[in-house]
């Protein structure tokens, strides 16, 4: 019997706060349903934080969720993003073009952006780490070239320190917290102690990490939790999921979590050289499953470029006709 089919999400829209408004919007990802974007406002129009991938039906998502809060398109007078994840920006240029507003975002965005990698590319750094060519070859037949940004993302303006954005719920800072990926900013409303936190802390502990981008991304989260730790907001408006007031609980929770998962990888190398692989299967147990291979295999090799920073583990080249690279914990 066939099973019923789940019938999709549409995009909603719901106030906060007096001025602030949460854009919940779908996405086409496996493990990530929907995304957030906030809605400030700021005199006759919004802010828009956020604005959700280029997917089939998103703009009409957006104009949905939007409608629910009393606004339209239109009164969008300024795209703020995040970080250059193409859940939070990848509706920037259809909507900025619509809207005759600026885009603002972190100039490391294009580092992401101009090293996207191809399928081919994805599959030979798949390949070092040691994946067997059958699942090699099914997740290539599974996957199509798409970079989910609806045009050219532009910057109009370096979101950096010092920059500030103004609401009618007062002046927003913007604060450098790279490690998820290094383009992310947080921004934070000192008067309300606001923080919209992007995917730096979400609703639930959920980690993941550019890798390729800069030297050490765990090392940059940690010390990126150090810098929101210290702000002492109260209300947090994550990418995912609803606000939440336990911010401290939360930054501690993902600091927990890494210590956990780096426990797990030194483990698994104690048994002797193991590719990233075999790490990440071993690690992430019955978290390994077809939908979230890529994403464990991610998270594994920032675990093991962290211990390698530390000096707790060596990388070695693939030998002979393995084109497998093997890690090995030291000391």
């Amino acid at each position: 019997m066939r099973k019923p089919t789940r019938a999709r999400e549409v995009g909603r829209g719901e106030r906060v706060l007096p001025g602030a408004w949460r854009l919940r919007l779908p996405l086409e990802l496996p493990g990530v349903p929907h995304v957030n974007a906030w809605a400030l406002q700021a005199g006759d129009g919004i802010v828009l934080v956020d604005t959700g991938m280029h997917q089939r039906g998103a703009m009409r998502d957006l104009e949905r969720a939007l409608d629910r809060t009393g606004h339209r398109v239109e009164d969008v007078r300024l795209i703020v993003i995040t970080h250059g994840h193409i859940d939070h920006c990848g509706q920037a240029p259809p909507i900025a073009a619509r809207a005759g507003c600026e885009v603002w975002i972190h100039p490391k965005f294009t580092d992401l952006v101009d090293r996207k990698r191809t399928i081919a590319e994805r599959l030979e750094i798949a390949r070092a780490s040691g994946v067997p060519e059958d699942r090699l070859r099914r997740w290539a037949d599974e996957h199509e070239e798409s970079n989910g940004i609806a045009g050219t993302l532009r910057s109009d303006r370096d979101l950096l320190p010092g920059v500030e954005l103004h609401t009618d719920l007062g002046g927003w800072q913007v604060v450098e917290t790279p490690g998820h990926t290094p383009s992310h900013v947080c921004l934070h409303q000192p008067d309300h102690r606001l923080l919209i936190s992007g995917d730096h802390l979400l609703g639930r502990v959920s980690l993941y990490f550019d890798v390729g981008l800069s030297p050490d991304p765990v090392g940059e989260f940690l010390h990126s939790l150090d810098v929101v730790d210290a702000l002492d907001a109260r209300l947090a408006l994550a990418g995912h999921a609803r606000p939440f007031t336990d911010v401290a609980g939360h930054v501690n929770a993902n600091r927990d979590l890494v210590a956990d998962r780096l426990d797990a990888v030194r483990a698994a190398l104690a048994g002797g050289p193991r590719t990233a692989y075999e790490v990440a299967r071993e690690i992430s147990g019955e978290d390994y499953t077809r939908e979230m291979a890529s994403w464990m295999l991610t998270l594994t090799h920032a675990w093991l470029i962290h211990l390698e920073a530390r000096g707790e583990a060596v990388k070695a080249p693939p030998e002979g006709e393995d084109p497998a690279e093997h890690w090995t914990r030291t000391g």
